[in-house]
């Protein structure tokens, strides 16, 4: 009887222990890049016309469906006062 709540005690344990090394783990976001298809749009000047990547830049973020993620970039040079 003592070996099986033992066993069960250090079962516990275990469990609790990995709850909290989970809960410890940090999520960090992906680094946010432009899909393949809108990089080389871009690259020749033009905007991706895949409706995908349409409705992604009308929300501000790069499209997640062709491999792109995160916040679309704001490529604009920052005004000096």
């Amino acid at each position: 009887m003592k070996s099986l709540r033992l066993i069960l005690a250090l079962g516990l344990a275990g469990f609790v222990f990995t709850a909290l090394q989970a809960n410890d783990e940090k999520k960090e976001t992906p680094a946010a890049h432009p899909a393949g298809c809108c990089a080389k749009k871009e690259a020749k000047g033009e905007h991706c016309t895949h409706e995908c990547c349409v409705e992604a830049a009308k929300a501000g973020n790069n499209c997640e469906h062709c491999k792109g993620a995160g916040k679309v970039a704001d490529n604009k040079p920052a005004e000096k006062k």
